[in-house]
Parts: structure tokens; C-alpha cells; sequence
């Protein structure tokens, strides 16, 4: 009688053969790459998984806050304009720009924060957790920002619909002839810092000061850290959205003078609601971008063999 267990093909063993050097050839790079740049690869990674998941209502609250739709339209009939004018694409304008910009933008951010904290701990005799994340999340979020700032002014003009400026290199240059130099791709920098270094600031420091006030039973647990994250981010943009819309104006030349005086301009001319205006899509794109950025990170972790322990557990909503 014939022996019925099936002998491997030479095709499968080959196969299975190369997997396994794949797999030693893996481990090896793994190995030799520092983990912080493991953790600037996770946290691009999930930042752009994060960002396109909800880019549609990205466009919608940007749209919103330029007026480009009338106060009254809601957020899903908005989605159903552009979809109608634009097709999918439409819903996804200027992503690509947005990818090039969050990828090194939460790579640096995530990498500096941990870098400013461990300054701030070496460099203090006992600090405050909550105050060290707050300050290191404040000077993170200004170190990115300024890193990658010019690809957030051409994503800002390529998401407003702008016809005569259809590519990223189109936009940049257009900038810096306006500005006169280098000057001009930074246009609206210094609102987008005034909120920038809050917002971080704010984010990291409550998302951890929350962290350490969960129940027993709850720490440690993802949904339990994902409602943390999402509270902070929600604190954090309420606190600095109408710094956000002052930024966004001056970027596309509808206001000009300073943050201050953007901000007294916009209330006195438009009244004080549009210095909130898309605050709550801005809601409704927390919680799907902070749950998929927590669970792309930690995938991303498990792939590239990250210690599961360390300050760099969480993940940041981005």
C-alpha cells in the first residue's frame, strides 16, 4: 500500500528554502538598523495610513474653513458635491502631497520627542512626567513643522482648488516668486507655529497624564489608550483650532499682519464662528485617524521587531 504523505515537490522546497533565507536576511537588516530609525519608519508608516484614511474629510473641513461650500451645507452633502464635481479623485485632492509631508513629518516628530524627553529628563533632577511630555511634545511638534512646512503650503494651495497651480514643483515655485525667496515657503509659518507648539504640547502631555489615570485593569489595554488619545487630540484642537484657521488663510493671501491680528481680524469681519469653522469634521477625523495610527503602529512594531516595552509604546493620534 502506498505510504499517503505527500513528499515535497523540489519546486516547494525551493520555495520554502528561499523564504527561510529571506527570513535570516530580514532579521539580519532588522538588526543592524538603529531602533530609532525602526520607530521613524513605524511612525511614517502609520502616519500615512492614518492620514488617507480620513483624507476625504480632510478636504472637507479645509474647504469649509476657506468658505469654499456655503456655512449651511453639511459635511456629508459636501463629500457628495465634490464627488459629483471630481469624481473619487476629487475626494482624495492633494493626498499625495499630504503623504510626502506626514511621512517625515511624523517620523521627525515621533524620533525628536523622544530625543527632547530623554534631554529633559537627564537634564532635570525630578520632573514632572506630565510636564516633560509637554514640553518635549511642544518642541517636536515645532522641529516637524518646520522640517517639512513648504510641502504643507503646496498641499493647502493644490487642496483649495487653485487651477493655475497643479503640481507640488508648480506651487513651490509660485511661493518663493511671490515671497521673494525662501520667505515665501514659509508664508503663515509663524501661525502655524503658534499653534503647532501648543497643540503638541497639549496633546502629549494629556494623552500621558490620562494614560496614568486609568483604572486598574485598564492600562495597557488598546482601547483604553485610543480613548486617551483621542480626548487629548480633541483638547488640543479645540484649544488652538482658530490659530489652525488664521494659518490656512494667510498661507493662500486672505490674511495678512500677525497671528493676533489675524485672529481679531477674522472675528470682527466674519463673526467668531468661522474661527471654528470645521471644528466638528475635525472630530469626526480623530477617532478613525486616531484608532488606525495606533493599530498601524503597533503592526508596524511587531513587523520590525520593536521592544514592546519603553516610552515609545503608544502610538500619538496624528
Amino acid at each position: 500500500m502506498a505510504d499517503p504523505t505527500p513528499t515535497p515537490t523540489r519546486a516547494g522546497t525551493r520555495t520554502s528554502r528561499m523564504a527561510e533565507r529571506s527570513g535570516v536576511m530580514f532579521d539580519t537588516a532588522l538588526a543592524s538598523t538603529p531602533a530609532y530609525a525602526r520607530e521613524m519608519l513605524a511612525g511614517g508608516v502609520a502616519g500615512v495610513l492614518a492620514k488617507t484614511s480620513v483624507a476625504s474629510l480632510g478636504r472637507v473641513k479645509l474647504l469649509r474653513r476657506m468658505g469654499g461650500e456655503p456655512g449651511g451645507v453639511g459635511a456629508v452633502r459636501t463629500l457628495v458635491g465634490i464627488y459629483r464635481r471630481e469624481g473619487v479623485a476629487g475626494l482624495y485632492r492633494g493626498n499625495g502631497t499630504n503623504a510626502l509631508r506626514v511621512f517625515p513629518s511624523k517620523a521627525l516628530h515621533f524620533a525628536a520627542y523622544e530625543r527632547y524627553r530623554g534631554w529633559l529628563l537627564a537634564g532635570s533632577a525630578a520632573p514632572s512626567s506630565s510636564v516633560v511630555d509637554l514640553l518635549a511634545g511642544s518642541a517636536a511638534g515645532g522641529t516637524a513643522l518646520l522640517a517639512t512646512y513648504p510641502l504643507d503650503l503646496a498641499r493647502a494651495r493644490l487642496a483649495s482648488g487653485d487651477a493655475a497651480r497643479t503640481s507640488v514643483h508648480g506651487v513651490l515655485r509660485a511661493a518663493y516668486a511671490e515671497g521673494g525667496g525662501v520667505r515665501g515657503l514659509y508664508r503663515g509659518a509663524c501661525p502655524a507655529l503658534a499653534r503647532a507648539l501648543p497643540r503638541a504640547g497639549i496633546k502629549f502631555g494629556a494623552y500621558e497624564w490620562l494614560k496614568l489615570r486609568l483604572p486598574e485593569g485598564y492600562d495597557g489595554r488598546a482601547d483604553a489608550q485610543l480613548a486617551c488619545g483621542v480626548a487629548a487630540a480633541q483638547l488640543a484642537s479645540t484649544a488652538t483650532y482658530p490659530l489652525g484657521v488664521v494659518r490656512r488663510r494667510m498661507q493662500l493671501g486672505l490674511a495678512t499682519g500677525g497671528v493676533l491680528q489675524g485672529v481679531r481680524a477674522t472675528a470682527r469681519e466674519e463673526g467668531v464662528r468661522r474661527l471654528y469653522a470645521g471644528l466638528g469634521i475635525a472630530y469626526v477625523k480623530a477617532v478613525p485617524a486616531a484608532a488606525i495610527g495606533l493599530v498601524a503602529y503597533d503592526q508596524m512594531k511587531l513587523l520590525l521587531k520593536l521592544a514592546a516595552g519603553g516610552h515609545g509604546e503608544s502610538v500619538h493620534a496624528p
